[in-house]
């Protein structure tokens, strides 16, 4: 949202009295990654900027106070949850979930998952599961039918890494139907996290995805089911895919038992490119680890 610079912690500090409003706001977002021993400093500052009269210095500091998980901050962000501005609710309800002070931003996380307006119930859904995706599952279930399609995202991501119930499954499964991308490929790549075959289809569908192709070839790898083996050899036979892709969908043939894959890591484990090399390299022995 707002121009990198360097800037320097005084400068920073400084700017945060700017009369112009774009100034506090680089001041505040810049703040965030200051040195380990300017923190006690910065976030001082950065709490008194989350009285600022305008909304995008608010949401300026709250992400900054999530980068120095500053706990004094808690009980500010609390109440920005509220805020007038929508993006300052967003970053409040974020900020809490980075902090990870779970014994007094559980309960406002809770209500504001279930009554807040859709940029705060999004956010609260993965902040919850941050604390603690355990405790949150009983509240993201519902959530997965919010009305809200990026609730519902954020919900089936949180699912993914809370333990693999069956209530929890299921309730993930039925999301594989929405109308929506984003809610339908969370909740595919978090049953894949719990290896349920049930996303194998639409992780398939997910392969000719720029956005979403990397993650779907990861999650068809961890399943490891013959029904996803011709989307994958489609992938390698198309000349424009991406190559790590392409590594990722070798991978996944080889889990399967295919030699087509092996060999293909094989050769990409030469490649001149080291991400690629990389990337075969670790699934390589990835595949060596689960032989032995």
């Amino acid at each position: 949202m707002f121009p990198s610079r360097e800037i320097t912690l005084e400068a920073a500090l400084d700017d945060l009295g700017s009369a112009l409003w774009e100034v506090r706001a680089r001041a505040a977002g810049a703040l965030g990654s200051c040195a380990p021993a300017d923190r006690e400093r910065a976030a001082a500052a950065l709490r008194r900027a989350l009285r600022d009269d305008r909304g995008e210095v608010r949401y300026a500091a709250a992400l900054s106070l999530a980068e120095l998980t500053d706990a004094l901050a808690v009980p500010a962000l609390i109440d920005q949850l509220e805020d007038g501005d929508p993006r300052a609710r967003e970053a409040a309800a974020l900020a809490l979930g980075r902090i990870g002070d779970a014994a007094r931003a559980w309960q406002p996380l809770e209500v504001a998952l279930r009554e807040g307006p859709p940029e705060v119930r999004f956010q609260a859904a993965a902040s919850l599961a941050e604390l603690d995706a355990a405790r949150a599952a009983p509240l993201l279930r519902p959530a997965l039918s919010d009305s809200d399609p990026e609730v519902r995202a954020n919900a089936a991501a949180g699912l993914g890494n809370a333990p693999p119930e069956p209530v929890t499954k299921d309730a993930l499964a039925l999301l594989l139907e929405d109308p929506h991308p984003e809610p339908r490929f969370e909740a595919a790549y978090a049953l894949a996290l719990h290896r349920d075959r049930r996303a194998t289809e639409i992780l398939a569908s997910y392969l000719s995805d720029p956005e979403r192709a990397l993650d779907a070839a990861q999650a068809l790898t961890w399943l490891a089911d013959p029904r996803s083996e011709p989307a994958l050899r489609r992938v390698l036979r198309r000349f424009l895919a991406p190559t790590l892709l392409k590594v990722r969908a070798a991978h996944a043939l080889a889990r399967l038992g295919e030699p087509e894959g092996r060999a293909r890591l094989e050769k990409a484990a030469r490649s001149r490119r080291e991400d690629v090399r990389g990337l075969a390299r670790e699934c390589l022995d990835e595949l060596a680890a689960r032989d032995h």
